[in-house]
């Protein structure tokens, strides 16, 4: 069932993709296999390059040795592609792994024909590189492609320069059924929806398998959006990011609403002069907050480690409103819980994540990031015995409570058979069991 169509917008965004009928929350609007992925530093070794399956000792490439699979499946699958490069990465030392930008370039420079089937020539970009970092990257980008194009006849520079323009804007983040990031992908069929910052759609990976999926019920003739960055976000945060990644100003309806109000009613600052407590107007002319009071800058004061850390150590009951009302101090809260996850201070993480909470339903609650986030949470009840039988029930009664709420999230982004899915179901059971074996249940 097709629920989407093609519809230009204006010369500045170019095409968009928009609903041909009423979409419900859930429903899932795209599935694709065609996409050209790269795996990051930390990845190279343990993903593999074909299916994006996590596994222990894969086999390299005999050849470049350089790519790893799963099975002999996979490396057969994956030869149509890996063969435009294969003979170019065995020019790179072992130890050396070549940046994911640059073997993207490569690959697609080398072959007219693999730019004709990913229509390439389709994709938006920009006329020119005018973002500073984005400029400042390019020679890099260039010489890496010359170094590993050496001897080809039908290299030319040119084609770098347009493929490098192209995959600036139109790569995608590349997560595993963890949901890290673990590449960028390339998804041609995908880089007509546009972004958002109040996103109807989100982008998810089963494998390389990708799906848009409805976070919102979408009317008819509505433009799809995902967004291209990690959210909830301030305004300006979200300004200077897509800025720098992919050198476009947004003015979708979030960020035209703030600039109308003149204020960031995401985020809830103290002025040192006035001591005001409200929401910071912002200079956008200078991109700094200020009082809406008074007008003093409010950017260098007021800094959210300073606001928030001693009550995070002493675990102030005002903490969970605060990051209700300020998306900085609740974004640094869940940054703060994963830190005390992997140094394994168990209770630490779970006080200050759940302070979190309340923040992340309110303005992230369709996200699947929140889902997975809740679920952790959930994880370190169901590992806390406690110090009596009654404590240990209330933990797992405590767990089953954020499984549950993990599941309402994940549902609504991820199909129940997705990984991250499967497994905070396989919990929410095990919850379940437990409770049934000391006759806990109700």
């Amino acid at each position: 069932m097709v629920f989407y169509c093609k519809r230009f917008i204006n010369d500045k965004t170019g095409c968009g993709l928009f609903s041909s009928k009423k979409i419900s929350i859930s429903t899932n609007i795209i599935k694709t296999d065609s996409m050209i992925t790269t795996l990051d530093k930390p990845y190279f070794k343990t993903i593999c390059n074909h299916c994006l399956a996590v596994q222990d000792n894969l086999k390299r490439c005999s050849t470049c040795k350089h790519l790893r699979y799963c099975s002999e499946r996979c490396q057969r699958l994956d030869w149509k592609l890996h063969k435009l490069e294969c003979a170019h990465l065995c020019k790179v030392p072992i130890e050396h792994q070549v940046p994911p930008l640059i073997r993207l370039c490569a690959l697609l420079v080398s072959s007219s024909d693999l730019r004709s089937n990913f229509s390439i020539d389709s994709l938006m970009k920009h006329e020119t590189l005018d973002n500073e970092k984005i400029a400042e990257y390019y020679p890099f980008v260039l010489k890496g492609v010359m170094d590993m194009l050496k001897g080809n006849t039908k290299f030319k520079a040119a084609d770098t320069y347009d493929v490098y323009n192209k995959l600036v804007v139109n790569l995608f983040t590349l997560e595993d059924e963890q949901l890290r990031t673990v590449g960028s992908a390339l998804i041609p069929e995908l880089s007509k929806i546009n972004h958002s910052c109040d996103p109807n759609c989100v982008l998810s990976f089963k494998g390389r398998t990708a799906y848009i999926t409805a976070i919102k019920d979408i009317p008819k003739d509505t433009e799809l959006t995902i967004s291209y960055i990690p959210l909830p976000q301030s305004f300006l945060a979200r300004k200077m990011q897509l800025r720098s990644q992919f050198n476009f100003t947004c003015y979708c309806i979030r960020c035209e609403m703030q600039r109308k109000k003149g204020v960031d009613e995401m985020l809830m600052r103290e002025c040192p002069m006035c001591k005001e407590h409200s929401h910071p107007a912002i200079n956008f002319e200078k991109e700094e907050l200020m009082c809406p009071s008074c007008g003093k800058s409010l950017t260098n004061s007021n800094k959210v480690n300073d606001l928030i850390l001693k009550n995070i150590e002493s675990f102030d009951s005002t903490i969970s409103t605060r990051a209700q009302q300020d998306v900085e101090i609740m974004n640094y809260l869940v940054e703060e819980t994963e830190k005390l996850i992997v140094e394994k201070r168990w209770e630490a993480a779970l006080r200050t994540g759940l302070k979190a909470t309340v923040g992340l339903m309110d303005w992230a609650q369709n996200y699947p990031s929140t889902g997975l986030f809740i679920a952790k949470l959930g994880k370190l009840y169901l590992n806390e015995e406690g110090s009596s039988p009654k404590v240990y029930r209330d933990n797992i009664n405590r767990a089953i409570q954020l499984f549950d709420m993990a599941l309402k999230c994940l549902s609504l982004s991820l199909s129940s058979d997705h990984a991250c899915f499967v497994e905070v179901e396989m919990m929410y059971r095990q919850s379940h069991d437990i409770l049934r074996k000391f006759n806990w249940l109700k």
